[in-house]
């Protein structure tokens, strides 16, 4: 065989899989496309879906629909995502609570991040807000904390899930100050927050998208948000670190979108290219920040590389919290 005739013949099955490949993903998509969002309507990752898919109108020759499949702290969603065909029709929008969190507080989550998820796009880092009601009389997170210790278990604090970044983080708030509070977990941000302003749990750490439209009707008080420095969206509230409490609390958040593991790699980069145009314009990113999220805009192998460096950082302060699901 001839130098030229064996590296043809070595070059075949490259060859054949590059075709299988165009083949697989000339005709995508040809039928809509759907993303599952695992929380109810009106939360962060509810809002960020639906205007991603309108903007993504004039850019896929199909639509996408949402599909709000909410329970179990994401699990729920999570899992129907993660065994619908790896075909590139099913998307699950993701934040470090379902990737990161979910398989560290809980006993069997029914998947592995590393094993079952193609990541597609990271849309940004997400700080949370720690919020109560004007009339609570506090003005601080100081006044908060001493009032905690003056009425300790008695303090109750939303989040959007056990086992959620929320929970995570009223839990390293105890931990850090020494105080002990009483966790009300809600099946979503925007119950949650709703609870708060209706008075029935004394404060929340939570989403920016819900938590700010309230504080800017003066629903809500903003004390303080999670980080290491303070947020666009509310300047004057100061971060965690600033006050002098990490423990975790230095910790963002992300959101952004995978499809299951095994899709074709030219279909998770051509969506991953689709969305990246839109949130690499100056409209895309001015809506980003206008939903509580820093712009990031990571392709799918930057959020990879991200969602393993993340990862051992999540763990441990999942770990510290002691928050347990059996």
């Amino acid at each position: 065989m001839s130098i030229l005739t064996r590296r043809a013949a070595l070059g075949l099955p490259l060859a054949l899989a590059a075709g299988t490949g165009a083949a697989q993903t000339g005709s995508w998509p040809d039928r809509p496309i759907r993303i599952i969002a695992p929380y109810p309507p009106g939360g962060q990752t509810d809002l960020v879906s639906r205007w991603l898919a309108d903007q993504l109108r004039t850019v896929l020759p199909q639509p996408i629909v949402i599909e709000n499949r909410a329970g179990a702290q994401g699990i729920i969603g999570t899992q129907a995502a993660l065994q619908a065909p790896a075909d590139g029709y099913t998307l699950l929008y993701v934040n470090a609570s379902t990737t990161l969190i979910n398989p560290v507080v809980h006993a069997n989550p029914g998947y592995d991040t590393f094993r079952d998820m193609a990541p597609v796009v990271q849309f940004g880092t997400a700080a949370l807000v720690l919020t109560l009601r004007p009339d609570r009389g506090i003005r601080s997170l100081a006044e908060l904390l001493a009032e905690a210790r003056r009425r300790p278990g008695e303090l109750t604090y939303a989040s959007f899930g056990i086992g959620s970044a929320s929970h995570l983080y009223g839990a390293m708030l105890e931990k850090v100050a020494d105080v002990r509070m009483s966790h009300v977990p809600y099946r979503g941000s925007a119950p949650a927050v709703l609870d708060v302003v209706a008075g029935n749990a004394f404060l929340s750490i939570n989403d920016e998208a819900v938590s700010v439209p309230q504080i800017r009707d003066g629903r809500l008080l903003p004390l303080a948000v999670t980080g290491p420095q303070r947020v666009d969206t509310l300047p004057e509230v100061p971060s965690f670190v600033e006050l002098g409490y990490r423990g975790g609390l230095e910790l963002l958040g992300f959101n952004g979108l995978v499809m299951r593991a095994g899709t074709p790699p030219a279909i998770v980069e051509r969506f991953a290219q689709a969305v990246l145009g839109v949130l690499r314009t100056p409209e895309g990113r001015a809506k980003i920040r206008e939903l509580g999220l820093v712009p990031t805009a990571l392709g799918p192998a930057e959020f990879a590389a991200q969602l393993r460096a993340d990862a051992p950082v999540w763990a441990a302060a999942a770990r510290a919290s002691g928050a347990r699901v059996e």
